[in-house]
């Protein structure tokens, strides 16, 4: 009788951790706009520090339920910093800063910005269960980024961008994580 209450709950709570970690992680990486002690695209906002301490707390919860706002909050910076790996010229604002030294030049920016977001991939993917979830969080990054397209001028780049670092970040989590044996048999029922 309580799980007839019980599972409706946990069916919306999960699909509100999903929404607001999607939206949290599209926002989080510009609050260094709001802040007067760091300039815009912070290496600290705009790498894989928020992400990696979401997926630190929750790595091991069984509960999709817990896992759901980490796990699209990671795809929501994936989606974010795809975007941002498309400005209309690498040059000021568009480069990421380092506090108390400046923009870097900008191939160290570039490269900043993809490892980021491929280890935000990684880390989405390794709080995935199985093929379901596997295949939720390539519907999570897709609609994630046709939400945040809409404020946004280039579309295919960014687009290749988000699935390239989600389709390696889902390798990379099969075959280098310390629970790579235990995935992959997950997958091949």
């Amino acid at each position: 009788m309580v799980h007839k209450y019980i599972i409706p709950f946990l069916f919306i709570w999960s699909v509100a951790a999903f929404a607001v970690g999607a939206w949290a992680g599209l926002k989080l990486p510009d609050v260094d706009q709001r802040s007067d002690l760091l300039l815009h695209r912070s290496i600290l906002t705009h790498g894989p520090l928020v992400p990696m301490i979401a997926y630190l707390l929750v790595r091991d919860a069984r509960r999709l339920s817990i896992r759901a706002f980490p796990m699209f909050l990671c795809l929501g910076f994936v989606v974010h910093l795809s975007f941002d790996l498309f400005p209309r010229a690498w040059i000021g604002y568009a480069l990421v800063s380092l506090p108390a030294y400046g923009w870097l030049p900008p191939v160290v920016s570039v490269i900043w910005i993809v490892i980021s977001g491929l280890l935000c991939a990684f880390w989405a993917a390794r709080l995935a269960r199985g093929l379901p979830e596997l295949a939720l969080i390539v519907f999570g990054l897709l609609t994630i980024f046709a939400y945040a397209a809409q404020s946004e001028a280039s579309l295919i780049g960014p687009l290749i961008a988000a699935i390239g670092c989600l389709i390696i970040g889902a390798f990379a989590s099969l075959l280098f994580g310390p629970k790579a044996d235990k995935q992959a048999r997950a997958l091949s029922y």
